[in-house]
């Protein structure tokens, strides 16, 4: 392999190492959790310091028998490769992580997290495994969970080794060979214009993605993929004001023509125009088998497991002063722009998206860990953003995050969802989902965060060999404030600077 196909094989191979940790935590599975450590690896969850081996042996007592179950989303991975040695690896993991709990008196709450995974992996014997991890956390709170009676054709996922994604093949921490790398971002992006497909409402960007004789079970329902189109338009497409897909983490295994996949998910359903205006939100698990007949990588059997449900209130959805709305009568830029192809890619092309991800990705801990030189990075110097309530060049950008996010909030949390890139030669535009969480706190305490539905609609260039954002225009989906719970001081918390724990990820040990 030459340099830029083996660090792309490097990344795919730490991603998926990750997402076979967030599996195992949720299906309950501690030979898989161990897997991804090597041992004797140094783990800081807050609550336990120490080697892996004994947080693995907390699992069972601190969550599997407390909670009825978890759901681990991931948001970007940023993976920085060490250039004094390819063996070694810096990753930053953005992540929100689901607790259900049913209480003695018949209620139920959802603890939520919201935190970052800052690892040190190490491959040894052609494996990337963790070697040392603290979890950095930014934010909590309660959230009452349940409300949603689903009927029993909803299937929900088992915290065993019943469930389905163990009769998927697969592969531990090692890279993958250049087709496979290609097919997994085939892959991802079929998955990804599905989701562009549902939120924008347009049934033929769905069908698009589906063989012509492929099987779908959404719970309500089951079936083939003509027969899902008519049930998903007036149900989905037709009943809400907003949708948004948010995908997480996604663990493909190719085999041949068929490949593999689970991706997390969270599914926003916004009814906007309502007296009171709420969000159906579920969390979710596309458990896909995917082939390549020839004409590119489609779904050939879907089976969507339900993880947890609620309904909250999302205050007035009417426009929000300064933003622009994402659009569901198919004038969405997003539908404007050429379609990707399902078809096979070159590698280069592969490694292109990784490049510009990684770009993405800069941005957000530019602007979480208030980081003006790295924000500025990202952009080229003539650069345009529209951030709604800012439009102009990028000083004047950088002027406004620091009047309007820095001094009102204590941090802030830029979770990336999917990223579907569409490249002409030294040009791109990308659709980036993601949820923005501003906290606010009171005598250092954290009583609120405004959360933000929305999508990054960026034109990218390759200058001098270097992609960066040429312009950018956001996009709000929904908007809500949520109650925060205070967190542990004992534990290692995210901070808003320099300071912070991503910075002192010493490499060298």
């Amino acid at each position: 392999m030459d340099a830029r196909l083996e660090r792309l094989a490097d990344e795919w191979a730490i991603r998926d190492t990750l997402s076979r940790y967030w599996r195992g935590i949720d299906r309950q599975d501690a030979a898989l959790v161990a897997s991804t450590y090597h041992p004797g690896a140094y783990d800081d969850h807050g609550y336990y310091k120490g080697p892996v081996e004994g947080f693995i042996e907390t699992l069972q007592p601190g969550v599997w028998d407390y909670f009825d179950k978890t759901q681990h989303l991931s948001g970007h991975i940023a993976v920085e490769l060490d250039p004094a040695d390819p063996n070694r690896a810096r990753v930053e993991s953005y992540a929100e992580a689901h607790h259900i709990r049913h209480s003695e008196e018949g209620g139920c709450d959802d603890r939520v997290y919201g935190l970052r995974y800052v690892d040190r992996f190490t491959r040894q014997g052609g494996e990337w495994r963790i070697a040392h991890r603290v979890c950095t956390w930014d934010w909590a709170r309660i959230d009452a969970a349940g409300g949603i009676p689903l009927p029993d054709t909803y299937y929900r996922g088992h915290q065993s080794a019943e469930d389905p994604v163990f009769a998927h093949p697969t592969s531990i921490g090692s890279r993958a060979s250049e087709p496979d790398l290609i097919a997994k971002q085939a892959c991802y992006d079929t998955l990804m214009r599905y989701a562009r497909g549902i939120d924008r409402c347009d049934p033929g960007l769905v069908r698009s993605t589906y063989h012509p004789d492929a099987y779908d079970d959404h719970g309500g329902y089951q079936g083939d993929v003509v027969g899902f189109i008519d049930w998903v338009k007036p149900t989905v497409m037709d009943s809400f004001s907003c949708t948004m897909h948010k995908l997480g983490n996604c663990l493909i295994e190719i085999r041949g023509n068929e490949a593999f996949a689970e991706t997390y998910a969270i599914a926003h359903h916004v009814q906007g125009q309502a007296d009171s205006p709420s969000d159906m939100i579920m969390g979710v698990r596309y458990i896909d088998r995917l082939e390549d007949r020839g004409e590119g990588w489609k779904i050939a059997h879907r089976r969507m497991s339900f993880e947890w449900e609620r309904t909250v209130l999302v205050g007035s959805q009417r426009e929000y002063p300064g933003f622009t709305t994402g659009q569901r009568d198919g004038s969405d830029p997003v539908l404007r722009s050429s379609r990707p192809s399902a078809s096979h890619s070159s590698v280069d092309l592969v490694a292109d998206r990784a490049e510009i991800y990684a770009v993405l990705v800069r941005y957000c801990r530019g602007v979480d860990r208030r980081d003006e030189e790295m924000i500025r990075s990202t952009y080229h110097a003539d650069a345009y953003d529209d951030h709604g309530t800012y439009k102009g060049d990028l000083d004047g950008f950088i002027e406004f995050v620091e009047k309007e996010v820095y001094s009102r909030f204590r941090t802030t949390m830029h979770k990336l969802g999917q990223a579907l890139i569409e490249i002409d030669g030294d040009e791109a535009t990308g659709e980036t989902y993601a949820i923005c969480h501003h906290v606010v706190a009171v005598d250092g305490k954290d009583v609120s965060d405004s959360v933000m539905g929305i999508r990054y609609l960026d034109r990218l260039e390759r200058r001098d060999g270097e992609w960066r954002i040429a312009k950018r225009e956001l996009r709000w989906e929904w908007i809500r404030t949520e109650p925060l719970d205070p967190l542990d001081p004992d534990w290692t918390l995210g901070i808003a600077g320099a300071a912070d724990p991503i910075q002192a990820t010493d490499l060298s040990r």
